[in-house]
């Protein structure tokens, strides 16, 4: 199964506004500095964050973006929705098969049923983790890597 790029830069880039927004304006060039990515690509990851609901974004001189939910209300699979089809159909890509023969024409349809399978296996984890699980984690990681740093004396 492939799941492309967009997707993780959309969860790097809301962790990123989770993270900053309350204290600082958020904007896609400060997101592109993070994540590596194009402004651009940022701001197209924006739109579609937003036609989600999970991003609100404002344009100008003073604008920025904010979540539109709360972090613990916020899915890893609310995202992939959000930048990533959830069709089984899209993420695994079959080949057309052959009408001529009994196992081609009927491959797709003995198969299918194990990748939506996947797929709902792949929700159900999705589901149970949050931008504020991802926070909790970065937190942590990040007080390790502190510590591992200055050591006491």
């Amino acid at each position: 199964m492939r799941v492309s790029k967009r997707f993780s830069l959309a969860v790097h880039s809301l962790l990123f506004v989770a993270v900053l927004s309350p204290k600082k304006r958020v904007t896609s060039t400060l997101v592109a500095e993070s994540t590596g990515a194009n402004a651009v690509t940022v701001r197209n990851i924006f739109l579609e964050l937003s036609e989600s609901g999970l991003l609100v974004a404002s344009a100008g001189k003073n604008g920025g973006v904010h979540l539109a939910r709360e972090p613990k209300e916020i899915t890893l699979w609310d995202i992939y929705q959000a930048v990533e089809t959830p069709d089984a159909d899209e993420i695994f890509k079959m080949y057309d098969g052959s009408n001529e023969c009994p196992i081609g024409k009927n491959f797709h349809q003995i198969l299918y049923p194990h990748m939506a399978s996947a797929v709902n296996a792949m929700k159900a984890d999705m589901e149970q983790v949050t931008l504020e699980t991802l926070q909790g984690e970065l937190k942590t990681l990040l007080t390790k890597l502190q510590a591992e740093k200055c050591p006491a004396d």
